[in-house]
């Protein structure tokens, strides 16, 4: 990625790692590569990669290309898909562990959110609190970034603070129960956006969201292989029966009834014999074609079977693992073909080799085919209906996945439904719907309590079967449910009901040319009584006339009824808009970037939501976070001030040689453009102001100290800009053409001024692009980098800081190469692979370098694989340093250049570090205190050794690299034996030991490590020692080490 490293603190010693580089057995690492390969060859996402820019940007969000990318990037290479039921796991264990430290993010934090606290991310569940009769309170929960709290809601300048949950949740919705006020629910997992935020099922609180403990949901078990498909071996009886298969849809018929008949194995004379590329080899006639995958396409292999007289062909696959759908398209194809694992394959063609093998390819009669991680993950919505007295709560439980294609991995699969419990959360059952024309459960989206206390339930498309979306049910006594209407072409479906008016109801649902709209004012009985709305017409040009969400009516798609008056409905997708007489018309209350003469609100509506008895005052949430009203719309404003759940994918920082005052940083966010923190404080959270909008990708600043100039990236090469805080800024690229990554990977060379690109398309091939001159436009120059050797794309850079005359170029690639280009600025660069005894396994994530050139640390993106990998003689051999890292993916790297045995690592669940790295299996420790276990996209660090963190969730955060340790071992006993409060004062400070420790030696550091305070005291247990330090303002760092323990712990002094 895009660390430099200034050293500006020269030890007095040198400490050795003196690692032992070990081999691992390459033979096996190089069968697993060749494995990754061929899933990355048959990826589902092929064609969707290359859509134009102009078409991603008609559906720019989600950003479905960077969870494309995301899930080729993450998937187990064994596999062929990500494996997240890990994650829960670990989750398990890290609240375990989080149980035994000190509530509300432990005094010896050593992580401080620096924001931004002016822009939200992504929001879908807000609430007013029902305790507060002032309306003041109020609850928002991040799709990625937790729960949070405002009591001032009214007020601009009001701040939210986040609520403690053991977790980072990723939080969809949340209600109160109408029985009793102090009681919350909150549900988990964004289902419309395809595995970008997983869920945790439903969580509960008894004490107005204090605490919190779930009570329903989760993943269940471990993922595994489900098929609708199987086939038959009738003989020879030692391996006779049923084997399951992977029916292809892409080409030739599906089966109709079972074809029987004997197999007969490929022996192509031309090549190898097995696989059928050239030829057949056999007269089929009549016979069922078993044939291996591998060197040519799938529809050449079933062509060569049909034209030597097959009448299907069973596909064995050529690697471990589950079968996969075969792709290709050829029309003459008129046979059916089924794929069967690597090992059922095996079986087959032992038996062939031995003798007559007689079976039928079946005709599917299961329910589904795919990869299925099991258990309730995604919470569309809750509603409670108060039943004399007993709360019924209703949870509407979705399913998602991951692809829709090869390994395609279902997330919950068939246990969505409609679920209920009466008492709370300890008994839960499935509440029976009608099922769909083809039999199949329908899949719920949205539940509404109408005045009457009927029950009304809308649906959408279930990931697992792809219909059922666009109906209405509705039910009286919460257990039996009648259908009711039926929007024709419809999937996700939105309804509001009347609080005042028993069967008044609104529909907005997605079609596949837009959006229809619906009211009835009598239970859509008849169904000719059902009026027909005219959605509203964005004012924006941009947006076609019809369809208000711009073609993503599965992402932003909101609808709600004033409570008092249920002539008044709103309507979101890309906007905001309001009607007043039932939606005979609208008006359009708010525009994304505050054109056509509306006020701004951010895009991509999501939720909104009335106060208690107080239909004027409203909340707003979308792409942007939380949005306030206090007249029904008419002026809205943003409420997100502290709100930190923007969802980064990098950060860079500018140096302190060149911006001496204050902290310069930026980054790019989801849907929140490239955010730039200008002069900010180091103790907290501030503001930002954007300097370029869509997505945002890779952030540069100019690390040399002669420039004062950052680099912004929207997507792909495209709006590539540099902002020079000396001179006149730079368009160093802009093109409509999808070269690269969605967030693509980029490196800056500041000595030269030149900034490298990933630049592979299927044109290109394999490509670097190379910006040289970038400081004015009239010394641009744009180069395009190959090698006949680099045969793979790239997916992580870095520019050596120890070669500063010419360019030396580190790239990691999709499978794992490591090159190193030199001289990477001139005609004639020289590539030479670094890895080449193909022990790295993986997609490389991030490539960082230490103290020197012969020192490399990589990163993999991989489930299932050595996630750290480190040389120190410059790639001749090549060490995994995992360790005990649990398994899961490793975004990015760093090492401490004040302590080189500490290195931290940025990952799915939070920031992890070791203190002895040098170690053949180093010990990985959690330290994400104050972040949470929140997805760590980034990591940086500035030339005095600040550290910061980039989440996709909760914003950016800093911390200090020391000479002594960065982190405090969350296991360390002495951690919370010893607590230090308050953290954040005027210098007057609380010392407190539950143990005796004896003579303990307590110094105090300042962030740039100078020892400001020092004492010694004999810790006793029940010690309370007060300390008043007449220190600056800032932040400080206390070490406290006796004779068999150390620990440091973070103070702000205000």
């Amino acid at each position: 990625m895009k660390k430099q490293y200034t050293f500006v603190v020269i030890l007095a010693f040198v400490v050795s790692l003196g690692c032992f580089l070990i081999d691992t057995d390459t033979s096996l690492s190089e069968k697993v590569r060749v494995k990754h390969k061929t899933f990355l060859d048959n990826s589902p996402f092929k064609e969707t990669k290359g859509l134009t820019k102009t078409q991603r940007k008609a559906i720019s969000l989600p950003p479905n290309a960077y969870f494309e990318e995301e899930w080729e990037l993450t998937m187990n290479p064994e596999k062929g898909r990500p494996t997240p039921e890990n994650l829960e796991t670990i989750r398990h264990q890290l609240h375990a562990e989080a149980s035994a430290r000190v509530p509300g993010d432990a005094a010896d934090n050593n992580w401080i959110s620096r924001g931004p606290d002016n822009v939200g991310g992504r929001t879908r569940a807000i609430m007013f609190d029902p305790n507060d009769t002032t309306n003041e309170t109020v609850f928002a929960g991040g799709v990625s970034g937790g729960l949070w709290k405002n009591t001032n809601i009214s007020n601009a300048n009001s701040t939210w603070v986040r609520v403690d949950i053991p977790e980072n949740l990723n939080i969809s919705t949340i209600i109160s129960d109408p029985n009793n006020s102090t009681t919350f629910y909150i549900g988990t997992g964004e289902s419309y956006v395809r595995g970008d935020v997983n869920g945790d099922g439903v969580w509960k609180s008894t004490d107005t969201g204090t605490t919190w403990t779930k009570i329903f949901g989760g993943i269940s078990g471990a993922t595994s292989f489900q098929s609708a498909s199987d086939i038959t071996v009738n003989s020879p009886a030692g391996i006779a029966g049923n084997y399951q298969s992977y029916p292809t849809t892409a080409f030739g018929p599906t089966i109709t009834s079972a074809l029987t008949a004997d197999f007969i194995l490929a022996n192509d004379s031309n090549g190898v014999a097995t696989e059928a590329c050239n030829a057949f080899g056999s007269t089929v006639n009549g016979k069922i074609a078993v044939i291996r995958r591998g060197n040519c396409n799938f529809t050449v292999k079933v062509k060569n079977a049909q034209n030597s007289g097959a009448i299907g062909v069973i596909m064995m696959n050529n690697v471990d693992g589950s079968p996969v759908p075969m792709g290709g398209t050829d029309a003459t194809i008129t046979i059916p073909s089924v794929m069967v694992s690597k090992s059922v394959g095996d079986i087959l063609e032992a038996a062939l080799n031995a003798g007559t093998v007689n079976g039928s390819l079946n005709l599917a009669t299961g329910t589904f085919t795919g990869n299925l991680v099991p258990g309730i993950q995604h919470i569309n919505d809750m509603k409670i209906r108060n039943n004399s007295g007993v709360s019924e709560l209703y949870v509407a439980a979705s399913d998602s996945f991951y692809g829709a294609a090869n390994a395609t991995t279902y997330l919950g699969g068939p246990e969505y439904g409609l679920y209920k419990t009466v008492d709370g959360g300890t008994n839960w059952s499935e509440v029976t719907l009608p099922l769909t024309a083809n039999n199949r459960k329908h899949c719920p989206n949205d539940i509404e309590i109408a005045s009457d206390n009927k029950i009304w339930l809308s649906t959408t498309n279930s990931a697992l079967y792809n219909e059922g979306g666009g109906v209405i049910f509705s039910s009286t006594d919460g257990t039996n449910f009648t259908k009711v209407y039926d929007v024709p072409d419809s999937d996700r479906t939105q309804i509001a009901v009347s609080s005042t008016t028993a069967d008044k109801v609104y529909v907005l649902a997605e079609t596949s040319t837009g959006v229809a709209m619906r009211r009835t004012t009598t239970g859509f009985v008849p169904s000719f009584f059902v009026s027909y709305i005219t959605p509203p017409n964005d004012l924006d040009t941009g947006i076609s006339a019809g369809d208000f969400t711009r073609g993503q009516a599965f992402y932003d798609l909101m609808l709600e009824v004033d409570p008092t008056d249920d002539d008044i409905v709103f309507a979101g997708g890309i906007d905001a808009f309001k009607s007043s007489n039932q939606g005979i018309a609208w008006t359009q209350l708010t525009h994304w970037y505050g054109g056509f003469n509306r006020q701004y609100m951010h895009a991509d509506q999501h939720a909104a939501t009335f106060a208690n008895n107080d239909a004027n005052k409203m909340l707003f949430s979308n792409d942007g976070g939380v949005f306030y009203s206090s007249d029904g719309g008419v002026t809205i404003s943003e409420r997100n001030k502290g709100f930190v759940t923007g969802q980064f994918y990098t950060v860079g920082v500018g140096p302190t040689t060149a911006f001496p005052s204050g902290d310069f940083f930026g980054g790019g966010l989801q849907d929140n453009g490239t955010q730039l923190f200008e002069g900010t404080s180091t103790t907290g959270p501030d503001s930002t102001i954007e300097r370029y909008g869509g997505d945002g990708a890779y952030t540069f600043f100019d690390q040399d100290g002669t420039d004062r100039y950052f680099i912004s990236n929207y997507v792909y090469n495209d709006g590539i800009n540099l902002y020079n805080y000396d001179g006149a800024n730079v368009t160093i690229n802009n093109e409509s053409a999808s070269n690269g990554s969605f967030i693509n990977p980029c490196a800056l060379d500041s000595n030269l001024d030149i900034l490298y690109t990933n630049y592979t398309t299927t044109a290109n091939g394999n490509a670097i692009r190379r910006y040289a001159g970038i400081k004015s436009s009239g010394t641009l120059v744009k180069t395009t980098l190959t090698d006949t050797n680099f045969d793979n794309r790239p997916t992580a850079f870095t520019v050596s800081p120890h070669t500063t005359t010419s360019s030396t170029l580190f790239v990691g690639t999709v499978l794992g190469d490591v090159f190193k280009i030199t001289n990477a600025n001139t005609a004639s660069p020289t590539w030479t692979e670094i890895e080449v005894q193909n022990n790295i396994v993986g997609s490389i994530s991030d490539i960082e370098v230490g103290a020197s050139e012969n020192e490399i640390f990589v990163t993999i993106h991989n489930y299932g694989v050595e996630s750290i990998w480190y040389t120190n003689n410059g790639g001749i051999s090549w060490a995994a340093k995992e360790g005990n890292l649990p398994d899961m993916p490793v975004k990015t790297i760093l090492q401490n250049p004040l302590n080189l045995e500490e290195v931290i690592v940025g990952t799915e669940l939070g920031v992890w570090y070791t203190n002895n790295f040098s170690s053949t299996s180093p010990r990985w420790t959690s330290s994400f205190n104050g972040m949470r276990n929140v997805k760590v996209m980034d990591l940086d660090v500035r030339d005095d050794n600040m550290v910061f963190a980039a989440t996709y969730g909760r914003g950016v955060f800093s911390g200090m690299f020391t000479a002594t340790s960065f982190s405090v071992n969350e296991e360390d006993v002495f951690a919370n034996t010893i607590k230090l409060f308050p953290t954040v004062s005027k210098g007057q400070f609380t010392l407190t030991s539950s143990k005796t420790i004896g003579s303990t030696q307590i110094n105090v550091f300042s962030i740039t490590g100078k020892n400001v305070y020092e004492t010694n005291l004999e810790i006793q247990q029940g010690l309370r020692k007060e300390f008043d330090l007449n220190l600056n303002s800032g932040m400080y760092l206390v070490n406290l080490k006796g004779s068999d323990f150390e620990t440091t712990k973070r103070i702000i002094i205000k």
